[in-house]
This record gives structure tokens, sequence and C-alpha cells, in this order.
């Protein structure tokens, strides 16, 4: 779609000189709307920080809610811009952005520059963050000890190898300044219908923080899950919740031997 950036009707939308038609819903979460060079969307905004915390903090959790963002004035026309809004650039839009709650009385949250998208949905910059904590995220290789000679009833020790607690990093997201932080969970499955949830990896020998005994000889395979949960502060906002997390799965066969009694002079 093509975004025009002439529109009276938009200038007079935002002088209060006419009033709008009420924008219809899409099925996505936002659009361009060439008929008032505006965006219309439903769901969570993630606004910048050079609008206020009251309205940006309102945007960012509000998932039943609509809204619309109208081009205040038009960059490529002289003297149309002024103040703040002359700094957004020919490629960028000065946008008003009105909130509306589920029931609730339209609000104003404020005006910024924004690129030639728009408004950032949440749902949108969450799941460029889960492709973010992908990236990040170390490989999950679980070993096992002892590697040969699993016997019944002694302690077999597992280690997912991958780090405990909460890990930090920065990022560029959708053009936002992203302070993400991931904290790891483990869930085993042993393979003989016993599991585990655990904060910790494991280990090696002495460590028996993820140990399992098996009562009876086979193989069994053993499943675990590294599930990554997520908060984020963007430009300053937060810390919010990724709703999702990002889950691992690895596999470990474990083949248990007959025990034997030997007898010992």
């Amino acid at each position: 779609m093509t975004f025009r950036l002439v529109s009276a009707l938009a200038l007079l939308l935002a002088l209060g000189v006419v009033s709008p038609a009420a924008p219809a819903l899409a099925d996505i979460t936002v659009i361009g709307d060439d008929a008032q060079d505006a965006f219309v969307g439903s769901g969570s905004l993630l606004l910048p920080s050079s609008m206020y915390d009251h309205g940006r903090g309102e945007a960012a959790n509000c998932p039943g809610c609509s809204w619309r963002a109208v081009l205040q004035c038009e960059m490529t026309t002289a003297g149309s811009c002024r103040g703040p809004a002359r700094l957004c650039g020919v490629d960028g839009s000065w946008l008003r952005v009105y909130l509306t709650r589920p029931g609730g009385v339209e609000i104003d949250l404020g005006a910024a520059c924004f690129g030639p998208n728009g408004p950032v949905s949440r749902e949108d910059a969450e799941e460029r963050i889960r492709e973010v904590i992908r990236e990040v995220m170390p490989r999950l290789a679980p070993v096992r000890q002892p590697a040969d000679g699993v016997l019944p009833h002694l302690p077999v020790i597992f280690d997912a190898r991958q780090p405990a607690g909460t890990q930090v990093s920065d990022h560029v997201v959708v053009d936002l300044p992203v302070r993400l932080s991931v904290t790891p969970r483990w869930v085993w499955s042993f393979g003989d219908g016993a599991s585990a949830v655990t904060d910790v990896p494991g280990g090696r020998w002495p460590d028996r923080s993820v140990s399992h005994v098996y009562d009876r000889s086979g193989r069994h395979d053993v499943r675990v899950q590294a599930v990554w949960s997520a908060t984020y502060i963007v430009d300053g906002l937060g810390p919010l919740q990724v709703d999702d997390p990002v889950i691992q799965e690895a596999e470990l066969p474990v083949s248990v031997g007959e025990g034997r009694a030997v007898l010992v002079r």
C-alpha cells in the first residue's frame, strides 16, 4: 500500500474543524488508511519515549483497545510543520495518537514522529523479540553421567549445558531500543513416567541437582525442554512481559543395563 502524505482532511481532523467517522477495525493489527492519511488498528502499542509516560503505559497494556493515528502536518509542505514536528524529516510523519478502551471514550495520547509504517504494535514487536531470543539463547545439548554402563538403582546425573539465572542483553527491535531479560527453566521427562521441573540446568558429578534413579533395565528416552520466559524494557517503558515463552527441545537416550551380584572375597 502507498501512503499519501497530502491530506487536508487529516489536518482538519487534527484542528477539530470536522468530526472524524469511527474507523473500521481491520483483521490485522496495523493498517494504513489512505482515505484519511492515517493509521488505524486494534491492540496494544509501543509508543516512543518522546510521548508522555502515562499515555505510553496506557497504550502498551490495552489488548482490547482500538486506536487511530492522525497526520498533523505535511512534511512535504514548507512551513506546514512547526516546533518538534520539524525534526521528523521527509521520511517521517508527525502523528497524533488516539486510544479507545472497550466501552470507553477516546483519549488523546499525544503526538510524535513515526516512521513510514506508523505506530508499532506490541504484538509485532514481541514476535520480533521472540526471534531475537532464539538467536541469542545457547544451544540445548544435554549430557549424562555415566555416559555408559547405567545400572538400576544408581543415580544418573543430567546436565542441559546452559546457563542458569536471568540473561540481560540490549537490542534494537522495530527501530526501538530494547533491554531484554530472559530466564530459563527446564522440564525433564525421564522416560519411565517420572518428570521434574528445575530452575538449574544440572551439572557434572558431584552435582546431583538434576538426577534420576531407574528401577528397571531397558531403553529410556529422556526429553528436556528449556523454557525461556522474557521481560523487556522498550525505550524506557517497562518491564513488559512477553506473552509466549520460547521453547527448545532435545532428547537423550539412556540404556539401563542389568545389575548383577558379584561375590567378593
